[in-house]
């Protein structure tokens, strides 16, 4: 990997000169405030394995201060390999992955939004030591060509000990989706574009011709705009179009569900922008604090999954569950290996989720039946120990001595 690089002294060099996987597992995390970062270091603690962070930053630079306890971590705790979310804290440059491959510590970053987005087509961030894993198997393609070696499918999971408890057939509310409906956003998104008017005429195009599909995007907005057009824009012109295109394909299926199923007394928890939509909607349900709750005592929970996502699932369809709650969501690819027919209830079109809602609203002790199959596949293989286990695995088959 070309470019600038740190200077590593004959002494750095006798201190990072050590066995990877030799003895318990150490893990080093990147904490960027990002929900999963306790939920990896208690999983990791689980399996017995020794675990250090460093705080980094999810967008814009580290401090100097950063930088400094992300190189004390490195040389005091040794780590076998660290962990980081959507590639945080990298410099744009990729001083900091060569560092990673001089002092050879595999550095795994675990996409969950598109890497189009976040690593700007740049090709400056690939090595020996360089892995990217991704939730998304439809990437795995983009991050080959950026020259990425190693290549992890790590689907999404869930943390046992926020999401956890027992069914119920009686609930407080009948039915209900979490989420937010994406207009703050998306209309964030429409004003970076308002410079080029000629790009938001062809992005609304494209949703009127139907070319805003999954599988379009997978391949990439050249897949969905004029490719002349596509060319013709900068790198963050590019992202500004992408998240445009993401955020309003989410707005409108959301808003589509909403109020396809406000017959049947949905309840929206989200933010204030709902009410535009919806005048059943009330503030958003802590992660860390309600949630659980909330799809516990929810008799049916619905879900939609963002455009970017062409086969993976998203949080809820682990989450929901673990906590005892029912979830009907729409049909991913992934769901077929992921879970059993009778372990979760998929939709196809938003007639059928009525149907369904309206079914099992009616059939509390099938909604049970469910969840509780559900429950037991997700402790048996998909939680973050089971990811990180399996992640383990991979690098020691590279890295171990």
């Amino acid at each position: 990997m070309d470019g600038p690089r740190l200077k590593i002294t004959a002494g750095m060099r006798a201190l990072m000169d050590y066995r990877k996987f030799a003895g318990r597992t150490r893990m080093l995390i990147l904490e960027t405030q990002y929900f999963f970062d306790k939920s990896w270091i208690c999983a990791a603690e689980s399996l017995g394995w020794e675990t250090a962070a460093a705080p980094s930053a999810m967008v814009g630079d580290l401090t100097r201060d950063d930088i400094v306890a992300l190189f004390t971590s490195v040389g005091e705790f040794k780590p076998d390999f660290i962990l980081a979310s959507n590639y945080a804290g990298m410099d744009m440059y990729g001083m900091f992955s060569r560092f990673f491959e001089d002092v050879r510590i595999p550095y795994v970053s675990w996409f969950t939004d598109t890497p189009r987005m976040i690593l700007f087509d740049r090709q400056v961030y690939c090595s020996h030591y360089s892995v990217a894993a991704t939730w998304e198997r439809a990437y795995t393609g983009h991050f080959r060509e950026l020259g990425f070696e190693h290549v992890f499918y790590m689907p999404l999971a869930t943390d046992l000990t926020l999401f956890n408890g027992e069914p119920a057939e009686h609930c407080q509310r009948p039915l209900a989706f979490v989420g937010t409906s994406m207009i703050g956003e998306v209309n964030e998104a429409w004003e970076k574009l308002a410079p080029f008017p000629h790009v938001i005429q062809a992005i609304h195009h494209a949703f009127d011709a139907g070319r805003v599909t999954r599988e379009r995007f997978a391949q990439g907005i050249q897949a969905i705009l004029d490719v002349g057009l596509f060319d013709a824009l900068s790198p963050s012109e590019r992202r500004n179009v992408e998240l445009c295109i993401i955020y309003e394909a989410t707005r409108r299926q959301r808003a589509d569900l909403v109020r396809r199923l406000a017959p049947l007394g949905l309840e929206v928890r989200g933010d204030p922008e709902w009410l535009k939509v919806y005048p059943r909607a009330d503030g958003p349900v802590g992660y860390y604090t309600d949630l659980a709750s909330y799809y516990r005592n929810t008799a049916v929970n619905v879900n939609t999954t963002s455009l970017q996502m062409k086969s993976a699932v998203n949080q809820r369809v682990f989450d929901c569950p673990a906590a005892g709650g029912f979830l009907i969501t729409d049909a991913q690819g992934d769901l077929e290996e992921l879970f059993g027919p009778d372990e979760v209830v998929t939709y196809s079109s938003l007639d059928e989720l009525n149907d369904k809602a309206t079914y099992y609203l009616a059939h509390p002790e099938q909604r049970v039946a469910v969840v509780r199959r559900a429950q037991r596949r997700i402790g048996e293989q998909h939680t973050h120990a089971h990811r990180l286990r399996a992640l383990e695995g991979y690098l020691k088959e590279r890295y171990e001595g």
